[in-house]
């Protein structure tokens, strides 16, 4: 497996196993584009101060934007897709200021600020079908969310199969309590492509 992918993998297992459903050509892309959402979700989450978290994250826009940044793995990698042509800087900025512009709104403000920042990330990922990865974002964080049967029939698509494959395992995190920790992940999301024993969900959704 590519680097991108080993690297997802030690952060987010379950994530990486969906994007074994990903075309090989973009696996990599996608794997280091989610990697770079959960260091922008990490650094707001740890950071002690709302300063330090924009600090760190304004790193990343500036290292993005001046091709910098070559002493970091993931900083790396990206800057090998862009060398590569397969997406432009700006996407990658783009994508940052989701998380930018999250810090600068209180929660008292707008509570589904968490959502909504990673519906616009998963949007983004898929363009073709923008609403429908949309709601797979959102419910990946916002427990209340739920992704309904049309938005994934319409992600059951070559390149949006991994899309899919996390909608479907949202659902079975939520039918089983919310584990993360499931040995038998990789045979269930075999069973569940080929139709063996999907989890069921509420079909309505934000």
């Amino acid at each position: 497996m590519s680097g991108g992918w080993q690297a997802l993998r030690e952060t987010d297992r379950d994530l990486a196993l969906a994007l074994l459903f990903a075309p090989a050509a973009s696996r990599d892309l996608i794997a280091d584009r989610l990697s770079l959402a959960i260091e922008a979700e990490t650094a707001m989450k740890l950071a002690s101060e709302p300063m330090l978290a924009a600090i760190r994250l304004q790193w990343w826009v500036e290292a993005i934007q001046n091709v910098s940044g070559e002493s970091v793995p993931l900083m790396e990698r990206l800057l090998g897709h862009l060398d590569r042509g397969s997406l432009a800087s700006a996407d990658l900025v783009a994508q940052m200021e989701l998380w930018q512009d999250r810090l600068s709104i209180s929660p008292e403000d707008s509570p589904n600020a968490i959502g909504d920042c990673w519906a616009d990330c998963f949007g983004a990922l898929l363009p073709p079908q923008e609403q429908a990865a949309r709601q797979v974002g959102r419910a990946l964080v916002d427990p209340d969310a739920r992704i309904g049967d049309e938005a994934l029939g319409l992600l059951a698509t070559a390149e949006g199969r991994w899309l899919w494959m996390i909608g479907m395992l949202v659902r079975h995190r939520r039918a089983t309590g919310g584990s993360h920790d499931d040995p038998l992940m990789a045979w269930r999301m075999v069973g569940w492509r080929f139709g063996f024993r999907r989890p069921s969900s509420p079909t309505t959704s934000r």
